[in-house]
């Protein structure tokens, strides 16, 4: 997957980017993990922007939190736990996971979004309370951006730092990423078959 990952990045650059944390979002397996820290090293190299990989990299991931957003504002609480019954098992989130992250999001608001940024599925599953509550489109895009690019400039920092402060371990960058995507894919299997389990 990091071959693909890297080719997408080299043909389309920014838009590569984008299009990929917007998958990230919206695919469990896809790991943003691996694609901000290879775009940091590109920038390193003099093919990307930082500021601009962290801007491409932010949006995409907010445009991705809204494919979550949008049906559970459109359905209402209700209606998308009762989808989730049905469904639930193959985007690997349960009702009751739903219903308890509304009623945490209803305690502490908007805030809430931003906070979960950094969150590895928090920062997707915040999505539906905030939907589900009611929250306006402008202030939920407002706060999924913002913290989406401090937790993307964290990533792309790093790889930039990786290649022009520590060269050496670039060359452990690839494997470690193939080793995340592994697990990252390993564990989505594990909750889709504890989830049908369970159900």
């Amino acid at each position: 997957m990091t071959e693909w990952v890297t080719g997408i990045v080299a043909e389309l650059g920014y838009g590569g980017i984008f299009l990929l944390l917007v998958l990230a979002r919206v695919l469990p397996p896809v790991p943003a993990e691996t694609v901000i820290p290879l775009a940091g090293m590109g920038a390193a190299t003099g093919q990307f922007n930082l500021a601009a990989v962290i801007l491409a990299g932010g949006l995409g991931s907010a445009v991705g939190e809204l494919f979550w957003y949008l049906p559970s504002r459109l359905m209402g609480r209700e209606r998308f736990i009762a989808f989730l019954h049905r469904h639930g098992r193959w985007i690997t989130v349960k009702p009751e996971q739903v219903e308890q992250a509304t009623d945490w999001f209803a305690r502490r608001g908007g805030i809430a979004v931003l906070l979960c940024q950094p969150l590895p599925g928090l920062r997707t599953l915040i999505s539906i309370p905030a939907g589900a509550c009611g929250l306006p489109l402008a202030p939920f895009f407002l706060y999924a951006t913002v913290g989406s690019c401090l937790q993307v400039s964290t990533l792309a920092v790093t790889g930039y730092l990786v290649r022009s402060g520590f060269p050496t371990l670039a060359d452990y960058v690839v494997p470690a990423a193939l080793v995340m995507v592994a697990v990252v894919i390993l564990a989505y299997v594990i909750r889709v078959v504890r989830h049908r389990g369970s159900a």
